[in-house]
């Protein structure tokens, strides 16, 4: 309904603007020949940015409709043609048909001629589209992603996510080169939106591809910010401060230097209102990983079992202070031998509240546990990526990438738990803990490519190698009570954890063309792998002497050749790639100074993708592949692990490796001339010998678990996005559907459990196509989740959320912009004790002054009605939880950024606007 309001009030802004006019055309050559891909634009007369657009067909016809009425500059680009502009004004004189309009071809002297005012919108090239980031008018303090949003065929998430004409954004440079490693939003939410000169779309090759010459399938869509000339000869930035009601506060600058050789930037902040380092990935890294900001108080054993429901479009969890810091730094000594090197560190501490409600199934019925959490979270990261890239001569080429990482942590908890069958509490447990955590891990890979044979044969050499070590030391105060009968134990203990994992593997391969289209790969691959704990537990009281049977010192190895056959097919329009190899090895465990333990394996892993390109925008994919995935050493080691009392757990020496097979299906079409995007995926995964759980519950309700393999494991899913505008309202509209099924196994005493779980959600989102000065975005989105359990059909549940937000911009002028926010979700009740709506309210209030509008007042205000619970619900494959935790809550702050921008002298970066008629 709220959407449906918005989405009337996007109506209604369109029909109070006025009588609308449009105007349509053909477009051809000196031969009266159609010339698709023309781009026709009216611009802005007074600073030529631009106001609307439209790309002409196959058969050269192209329209525009929705004008208001007004004086524009037409005009009319294709490369290799002149552009032709005209002045026109609505009403027009022309009426509503320009008739036949004839381009004629660019003289090649004229080529080699740098217009500087010319401003061509968007130059639709053979594989590459390119933006011109003036012609779009940005707020004055606005980022690349600012800029990024206003581009036609561009699309950005709440969470700062880019999709390219339908498809995933992985990858930004910065003048072609590599900015703060691969994470994305570091650069396109720090780099000023008026320091990019043009952005370009295209397919990205690897960097192997490109030096062979033999295309390996391989397609990365990549944006490059192209920045001013001006840009390259000073330095820019900004530093901003702030302080708020409840004592909050919030500083943060950032530097940057570029030259043709160098790239150098610095980010520093420090805000205690939750915002974490500079994009997502940062809080992911500071916060330990995946498996931490999950909260499960379980173990997380296997990857492919992570549950992971954070909204990262919403405010993270409890409150406190935090800072990061960050730099990048790039060097070129030729274009052929370039290192490129970024640092990210951030700190944190926050004080998080936490309660849970896990309903768990048994057989003949199911029992609760209730929890509350206290806690205090401090943690450090520090990450170091790099890379060098070094063309020896025509034949030779050298690539290599690493990263090192350091985290560290001093987490301070206290809760209280109880477990409840039939409304009676069974048993309860007190506890206080304290563990202080590091970790360091890095890899590296290097790569040599030797051409022989005249790029006929290609030797590569490749070599791998990671570590990852950490150390825990934690000291527990545990009071467990048991009602019946009556018993309380009392233990005040250390537990120790040292663990390490290291991997090396050396490939050498050599690939063979046969025809002009097709090539032979043969590959063998070593690979080894051991992963270490060496666990100390025992009583405080005792002098700190670890107890022997709770203190194991345990390794699991993994080694294995993987001979490899490969054949590829690449046309044009297509690729056909087809893959044999084996995995031929053995993994094996140690306990202590007993004997080890060894396993042998050989699998078959066929593996087969075509590619079709079948037409401009049109793409169809489908891939199959298989691996192996052997157990973990958590997993195996066989001493139990009794740090939770009332939930004891065994390893499982036995554990027999996974094998799956994955089926990929997906199309995609982007109408460049509608900017219509459709993107469907089909995914289907099924593992043998899957690793699960095995389960008991004794009377007390105290849990005891181990891994084993179960038959099988099936995940299913479906994606569809459909985006297109809908010129006669001026609105674009986004359908998001996705489904998924997964049907897993496990045992819980003694009798197997297939938990079937059917999850939909479909979303809408709305907005306006013309943000000149409006920007107005709505959506609502139904997510249902149907789990149905085996041991006990009485259990299956159904629970759903239904979320709307609306974000509205305005800007009327370059003294002013205005945003506010609203987000709104509805937690059913079915399934769980009550239904909640939690709204989140926004606003935020700009004024730019000073010389070129450098000073920036802001005014934002958070969570007005101070409403704000964090909300997680995760179905598992035994058991259900819902968890309730605090969050920030309401607070205004105000907040002065000045605009550092230190230029030198550089006649080329002045803009110089060039009107032809």
């Amino acid at each position: 309904m709220r959407t449906f309001l918005v989405f009337v009030f996007l109506i209604v802004a369109t029909a109070i603007n006025g009588q609308t006019f449009q105007i349509k055309g053909d477009i051809l050559d000196e031969k009266a020949e159609p010339l698709p891909s023309a781009t026709v634009f009216l611009l802005s007369p007074a600073d030529s940015t631009m106001i609307y657009f439209a790309v002409a067909g196959t058969n050269g016809m192209f329209g525009i409709s929705n004008i208001k009425k007004g004086s524009y500059l037409l005009q009319i680009s294709l490369i290799t043609y002149k552009t032709i502009y005209r002045n026109i004004s609505f009403p027009s004189s022309y009426g509503d048909d320009l008739g036949t309009i004839i381009m004629i071809p660019q003289p090649a002297g004229l080529n080699e001629v740098k217009v500087t005012g010319e401003r061509i919108p968007v130059k639709i090239r053979k594989d590459t589209i390119e933006y011109d980031a003036r012609a779009f008018r940005v707020k004055s303090d606005g980022a690349a992603e600012d800029l990024i949003k206003k581009l036609p065929g561009m699309e950005v998430d709440r969470a700062g996510n880019i999709k390219a004409m339908g498809e995933n954004v992985k990858n930004v440079l910065v003048d072609g080169k590599e900015f703060f490693g691969n994470d994305p939003k570091v650069a396109t939410r720090n780099l000023p939106a008026d320091a990019i000169n043009k952005v370009q779309l295209f397919d990205k090759k690897s960097d192997e591809s490109r030096f062979t010459g033999i295309d390996d399938g391989e397609r990365n869509p990549t944006l490059n910010l192209v920045l001013n000339d001006n840009k390259k000869t000073g330095i820019f930035g900004d530093v901003t401060a702030g302080g708020g009601t409840g004592n909050h506060a919030l500083t943060s600058a950032r530097v940057f230097r570029f030259t043709k050789k160098i790239q150098f930037a610095g980010l520093g902040m420090f805000n205690n209102i939750n915002e974490f380092g500079f994009s997502i990935g940062d809080f992911i890294n500071f916060s330990g990983g995946i498996e931490a900001l999950s909260s499960g108080s379980g173990l997380a054993l296997h990857s492919d079992d992570t549950s992971f429901p954070v909204n990262f479009g919403q405010p993270v969890y409890g409150s406190g202070s935090n800072g990061a810091a960050g730099l990048n730094f790039s060097v070129s000594k030729s274009e052929n031998n370039r290192f490129f090197a970024s640092y990210l560190g951030s700190g944190s501490s926050r004080k998080l509240s936490e309660n849970s409600t896990s309903q768990y199934f048994q057989p003949d019925g199911s029992y609760f546990i209730n929890e509350q959490k206290n806690q205090i979270k401090r943690d450090s990261s520090h990450r170091l990526n790099f890379g060098w890239r070094r063309l020896i001569n025509e034949k030779q080429n050298i690539i290599l990438n690493g990263k090192v990482s350091y985290n560290s942590a001093s987490n301070p908890l206290s809760s209280v738990s109880g477990s409840f069958l039939n409304d009676i509490r069974v048993n309860s447990l007190d506890r206080n803990t304290n563990e202080i955590k590091s970790g360091l891990s890095g890899d590296v890979d290097a790569s040599y490519l030797f051409r022989i044979n005249e790029g006929k044969t290609i030797l590569k050499l490749t070599a791998t190698g990671g570590y990852s070590g950490s150390k825990s030391n934690t000291r527990l105060l545990d009071r467990t009570e048991y009602l019946n009968p009556y018993m309380l134990n009392t233990d005040n203990q250390f537990f120790n954890l040292h663990s390490s994992d290291e991997n090396w593997s050396g490939t050498v391969s050599f690939t063979q063309k046969i025809t002009r289209q097709s090539f032979i790969d043969l590959s063998l691959m070593s690979r080894y792998s051991s992963e270490n704990i060496d666990r100390k537990q025992g009583n405080i009281s005792d002098l700190m002497v670890p107890i022997d049977s709770l203190s194991p010192v345990f390794q699991k190895t993994d080694k294995y050749l993987q001979p490899a056959l490969t054949w590829k097919y690449a046309t044009t329009k297509s690729l056909i790639s087809v893959a044999l190899s084996g995995y031929i090895g053995s993994f094996g465990s140690l306990l202590g100074n007993a004997e080890s333990k060894i396993a042998s394996y050989f699998y078959l892993s066929p593996r087969a993708s075509w590619e079709l390109n079948y037409k401009s925008g049109r793409r169809l994919m489908v891939d199959y592949l298989t691996g192996v995935n052997t157990p973990g050493a958590e997993e195996m080691i066989p001493v139990v692990n009794n740090i939770n009392p009332l939930s004891l757990f065994y390893g499982n020496r036995d554990l027999r490796p996974e094998y799956f097979h994955n089926m990929r299906m997906s199309y995609w079409l982007f109408d460049q001339f509608s900017f219509t995007t459709l993107l469907a995926t089909l995914n289907s995964k099924y593992t043998v010998n899957k690793i699960s759980f095995s389960g008991s519950v004794d009377e007390n309700l105290r849990q005891i678990l181990s891994p084993v393999n179960v038959r099988d494991d099936w995940n299913n899913s479906v994606d569809i996005d459909f985006s297109t505008p809908v010129r006669p309202l001026g609105i674009k509209m986004d359908i998001s559907l996705s489904e998924a099924y997964n049907r897993g196994r496990d045992i819980i005493n003694g009798t197997e459990n297939i938990n079937t779980n059917f999850n939909h959600k479909i979303s809408l989102t709305l907005e306006n196509r013309k943000k000149t000065h409006w920007d107005v975005e709505t959506g609502s989105a139904l997510t249902i989740t149907d789990s149905r359990y085996s041991i006990q059909k009485s259990l299956n549940n159904i629970y759903q959320d239904i979320s709307w937000f609306s974000e509205i911009r305005y800007t009327p002028g370059a003294r002013f912009s205005f945003t506010a926010s609203a987000d709104i979700t509805n937690y059913s009740a079915k399934t769980f004790n009550r239904s909640q709506i939690i709204p989140l309210i926004g606003s935020e209030i700009n004024y730019y002054f000073l010389k070129n509008q450098r000073g920036v007042l802001t005014l934002k205000s958070v969570d007005l009605l101070n409403r704000n619970t964090g909300i997680e619900r995760t179905s598992e494959l035994s058991y259900l939880v819902e968890r309730r935790s605090d969050m920030l809550g309401r607070y205004i702050i105000l907040s002065f950024k000045y605009r550092l921008n230190k230029l030198g002298d550089n006649k080329n970066g002045i803009d110089v606007q060039v009107k032809r008629r």
